[in-house]
């Protein structure tokens, strides 16, 4: 019995100190939109987590918080519930490498962000998962600071459907 009692003790201390659930804000039909996860710092609240959501109840973005800035990897997905895009962040800026997805579930970007700049190679893949086109930063960086003028290569996307989401 004692045992019993003192995994009960143990599962409401654990529940109590978790993270605070917060419905930021709901959609007409009561589903919500926004949740967002607070833990106690130094007697105040403090961000540790947000989930959008779409209207169908989907996750349409995840991600934590560490200091009430973006931190470690954050999800976006279609509202078809496959992966749309996958982002890592430190101290609130993007760090490390990046994948944009078509609906289908093919590669569309392969990117490298350091300290919220883009940097390194990116690929850039159509629907079928072919590369379509590789952008090095590192070299336009160069070029740019040699004074040298930069050529764009293929057509610049005008669709809808071309823009990416920001994570």
């Amino acid at each position: 019995m004692k045992k019993y009692s003192l995994c009960i003790l143990l599962l409401i201390a654990f529940v109590a100190c978790g993270p605070r659930k917060v419905i930021e804000s709901t959609y007409k039909n009561g589903n919500p939109k926004v949740i967002k996860y607070y833990e106690k710092v130094d007697g105040k609240d403090q961000l540790v987590k947000e989930v959008v959501f779409y209207e169908n109840k989907n996750r349409k973005m995840e991600g934590s918080y560490s200091g009430e800035k973006r931190s470690g990897t954050w999800t976006a997905w279609y509202e078809n519930g496959k992966v749309w895009s996958e982002g890592s962040y430190l101290d609130g800026k993007r760090n490390g490498p990046g994948m944009v997805y078509h609906e289908n579930g093919k590669k569309y970007i392969e990117s490298v962000y350091a300290n919220d700049e883009k940097t390194g190679k990116w690929r850039f893949y159509d629907t079928a998962g072919n590369v379509i086109k590789e952008v090095d930063f590192d070299l336009m960086k160069a070029d740019s600071i040699a004074g040298k003028k930069i050529a764009r290569r293929g057509p610049k996307c005008q669709s809808e459907k071309c823009k990416v989401q920001n994570l």
